[in-house]
């Protein structure tokens, strides 16, 4: 890890902010992390280390373009509490500059690359209802939509589809 990422991480997350995204759904480092303790943070959560109360290990991939940070995704490592219902195997994000181009499709197969590696054999992922650009994702990935949920706790509905990956 160099200043360039650095800078490119600082980017990434100021183009969400411009663009009045608060959350950058697939990017889980607390916002008050500095570089180095997010690129920390993000290998001990992969190996399952110092993990908020809750979670489950999770890795962290990132897409780069000449130095440029396109896209992020999170993969946890199994479902466990509220990821069953919402949250899923999978959180991904494209920056908003980039969006519509297939980036997130790219990511996404890398995910399930992944994941595949790994031996998990199913992977849940969810959307927003009103997100239908990443349902297409999904869908272009293999998914098959399940279900809609009203997730009761945040008050919110949710798609879920799965993706098989044996």
């Amino acid at each position: 890890m160099n200043a360039d990422h650095e800078r490119a991480l600082d980017s990434f997350r100021r183009e969400f902010e411009q663009a009045g995204e608060e959350h950058i759904p697939g990017f889980l480092p607390m916002s008050e992390w500095t570089f180095e303790q997010t690129a920390n943070g993000l290998a001990a959560w992969a190996r399952g280390d110092q993990l908020p109360e809750g979670w489950v290990a999770c890795t962290t991939l990132f897409l780069v373009d000449g130095g440029r940070i396109l896209g992020v995704a999170n993969l946890r490592h199994r479902l466990a509490g509220t990821l069953r219902a919402f949250g899923g195997h999978v959180g991904y994000s494209i920056r908003p500059s980039e969006r519509g181009k297939g980036y997130a499709t790219r990511l996404l197969e890398h995910i399930i690359d992944l994941a595949r590696g790994m031996g998990i054999e199913r992977l849940l992922i969810t959307c927003d209802p009103e997100n239908a650009a990443s349902a297409r994702v999904v869908e272009k990935c293999g998914g098959t939509f399940e279900d809609e949920i009203l997730f009761e706790p945040l008050g919110r509905a949710v798609r879920r589809f799965w993706i098989d990956l044996v």
